[in-house]
C-alpha cells in the first residue's frame, strides 16, 4: 500500500504542478491576447491617421495644381525666369492638344453619319475589352480662363504683371 501511497502522492504532485503550468499558461495566453488587441488598435489608428495624411496630401497637391494654373494664367507671356521652361511645356501641349482636336474635328466632318460618342478598346484576339464614352467637353477643357485685368499679383511680389494682348 506504501507504494500506492507514494503513486498517489506523485500522481497528486504531478497534477498540481500541470494546473499550476496551465495556469500559468492561461495567464501568458490572456496577455498575448490582450497585447495583440492592443495592437491591433492601433495598427487601426494608424492606418486611419495615414488615410487622413493621404486625404492632406492630395489636397496640397491639388492646391499647388491650383497655384501653377494660377500662375500660368497671370504670367504665360512673361513668365519668371525659374518656370519659362514649365510654361514653355504648358504652351506647347495645348497647341499639340489644339492640332490633336483640329484632327477629331476633320474626321468627324468627313463621316457625318457616324456616332463618334464611344469607343471599344480590344485585346489581340479581337475581344472588346472595355467602351469609353466620349463626353464633349472638349471644347470647354480647351478653354482658359483669362485673369481679372484688375487683379494684383498673386505672390505680392510687386512685379506687374504683363499687359494683356
Amino acid at each position: 500500500m506504501a507504494k500506492f501511497d507514494n503513486f498517489k502522492k506523485s500522481f497528486s504532485e504531478a497534477a498540481e504542478m500541470l494546473a499550476e503550468k496551465a495556469a500559468g499558461f492561461a495567464k501568458v495566453a490572456a496577455e498575448k491576447t490582450k497585447d495583440a488587441a492592443e495592437k491591433a488598435k492601433d495598427l487601426a489608428k494608424i492606418g486611419k491617421l495615414n488615410a487622413e495624411i493621404l486625404a492632406q496630401k492630395d489636397d496640397i497637391r491639388k492646391a499647388y495644381q491650383e497655384i501653377g494654373k494660377i500662375y500660368y494664367d497671370y504670367f504665360q507671356v512673361d513668365p519668371h525666369e525659374p518656370m519659362k521652361d514649365a510654361c514653355a511645356r504648358i504652351d506647347a501641349a495645348m497647341a499639340i492638344i489644339a492640332d490633336k482636336q483640329a484632327e477629331i474635328e476633320v474626321i468627324k466632318a468627313e463621316n457625318p453619319d457616324e456616332d463618334f460618342t464611344e469607343y471599344e478598346v480590344v485585346d489581340d484576339d479581337d475581344i472588346v475589352v472595355e467602351v469609353y464614352e466620349i463626353e464633349e467637353t472638349a471644347a470647354e477643357e480647351a478653354a482658359v480662363e483669362e485673369p481679372d485685368a484688375e487683379a494684383e499679383c498673386c505672390c505680392e511680389c510687386e512685379e506687374e504683371k504683363p499687359a494683356e494682348e
